[in-house]
C-alpha cells in the first residue's frame, strides 16, 4: 500500500436615650423608704460583681455572650466557605481531567502501522527527528467497499516525533471536513477511518492536514499536509 511520510514543522453603634445620658452624668437625689435600705447599699448586695467596676467594663461584660453567639456565627461561615471552595476546586480538576482523557482517539493503536516489514519498523525507531521537525504517514490511496464502510488509512505518529497529532481529512472539491481524529501520541497509529458522510462512489480527491502539539499544553505548533485520494466502490 502507497503512503506519504513528509516531514514539517468581603458596625452597627447603639444611640443611648436621654434619660441614659442624665442618669450616668448627673446625682439625682433619692427618697428613701423608711426600713428600705440605701440605694447603695442595695447595689452592694445586689451586684457585688459589679462594685468597683467601671460602668463600661459592666456593659462590655453583659455583651459577652452575644459576641461569642456572634464569632460562632462567622468561624461557621468561614468553614462553610472553604468547604464550598474545595468541592468547587476538585469539581474543576476533575473535568479538567476528563476533557483531558477525551482529546485522545480511542482508536488509537499503540506501535506501527503493520504493513511495515521489521526492517521498516527498527528503522522508524532509529530515526532522530529533529527538534521544531516531525514526520508524517497515512495511506496515499483510501478504499471504501462500500459508501458506508470505513476504510483503511494508517494514520500514524511515528516513535521519533516529539509532537502528539491530530489530523482532518478534506474533500479538495467541497472543502468539507470528513473525518477528523483524536489526539495521537507517538508510536501510535489508527488503522480503520469511518468518514462523516457516505460519498458517491469513484475517486475523491482529498487532503489530509497533520496538526503538531505540544505534548504537555496541547497547543498547536506546526502543520503539515498530504494528498489523499479517497476510493469508494459501489459494494
Amino acid at each position: 500500500m502507497a503512503r506519504n511520510d513528509n516531514n514539517q514543522t468581603d458596625p452597627r453603634r447603639e444611640g443611648r436615650l436621654p434619660s441614659d445620658r442624665a442618669a450616668m452624668g448627673a446625682r439625682v437625689p433619692m427618697a428613701q423608704t423608711p426600713g428600705a435600705p440605701s440605694a447603695r447599699a442595695a447595689a452592694t448586695k445586689g451586684g457585688k460583681a459589679a462594685a468597683g467596676m467601671p460602668a463600661g467594663a459592666a456593659q462590655a461584660a453583659g455583651q459577652a455572650p452575644g459576641a461569642q453567639r456572634g464569632n460562632g456565627r462567622r468561624t461557621a461561615l468561614i468553614v462553610i466557605g472553604l468547604v464550598v471552595a474545595a468541592i468547587v476546586i476538585w469539581l474543576l480538576v476533575w473535568l479538567f481531567a476528563c476533557n483531558g482523557s477525551s482529546l485522545f482517539d480511542p482508536n488509537a493503536q499503540t506501535g506501527q502501522a503493520p504493513y511495515k516489514t521489521d526492517e521498516e519498523m527498527q528503522a522508524e525507531l532509529d530515526r532522530v527527528v529533529e527538534e521544531g521537525m516531525f514526520n508524517i504517514s497515512i495511506a496515499s490511496v483510501i478504499q471504501f467497499d462500500n459508501p458506508g464502510a470505513s476504510g483503511t488509512a494508517y494514520i500514524e505518529n511515528v516513535p521519533g516525533n516529539r509532537y502528539d497529532m491530530r489530523v482532518q481529512i478534506t474533500d479538495d472539491a467541497s472543502g468539507e471536513v470528513l473525518y477528523e481524529s483524536g489526539v495521537l501520541k507517538p508510536n501510535q497509529f489508527i488503522e480503520d477511518i469511518t468518514l462523516t458522510r457516505e460519498l458517491e462512489p469513484g475517486m475523491h480527491d482529498a487532503t489530509a492536514t497533520f496538526v503538531a502539539l505540544d505534548q504537555t499544553t496541547h497547543e498547536e505548533t506546526g502543520k503539515a499536509a498530504a494528498k489523499v485520494t479517497l476510493n469508494v466502490l459501489e459494494g
